[in-house]
């Protein structure tokens, strides 16, 4: 199935091209707002949320739980600065000063070596969130279009 949807959207790239890279383009620019202009530090953010979204205590949360702050670090497979660098080709150096601005900002909490996203962060980044939403409904939308144009047999 996987495969025959990748077909459908590579055939009919030029047609959808916009309206799958309008989403895009707003997510990128709220995530580079949302750190000042610093398209790296949402990265990192990313890198970090990724190891948070993975603990299976983060998806029995409701949003609500999540926003209140009553969860000020969220559970978390915790990542740091050298694992961080690897995944994003970036130099360790440049993670480690950038994770120091996100931990100093209350948006990511250090243990030890391991960092943890934060309550703060969550709820300063909700334009963000919005944003993947967006994207993942429009996407969806394009596929289920290109699916119910297909001819029927």
């Amino acid at each position: 199935m996987r495969q025959t949807l990748l077909r459908l959207m590579a055939e009919n790239y030029p047609a959808i091209a916009d309206d799958l890279l309008r989403p895009l383009l707003e997510l990128c620019s709220r995530s580079r707002a949302a750190c000042g202009g610093d398209i790296d530090k949402f990265l990192i953010l990313l890198a970090v949320g990724m190891r948070t979204t993975a603990h299976p205590d983060f998806a029995r949360h409701t949003q609500e739980e999540l926003l209140s702050g009553e969860i000020p670090v969220f559970p978390g497979l915790g990542t740091n600065v050298r694992s961080i660098a690897d995944s994003l080709a970036m130099p360790k150096e440049t993670v480690r000063r950038k994770v120091a601005e996100l931990v100093d900002a209350g948006w990511l909490a250090r243990e030890g070596n391991e960092l943890y996203f934060t309550a703060r962060a969550y709820a300063d980044l909700v334009p963000v969130r919005e944003a993947i939403e967006f994207q993942a409904v429009r996407y969806h939308e394009i596929v289920q279009a290109l699916i119910e144009a297909q001819p029927k047999g």
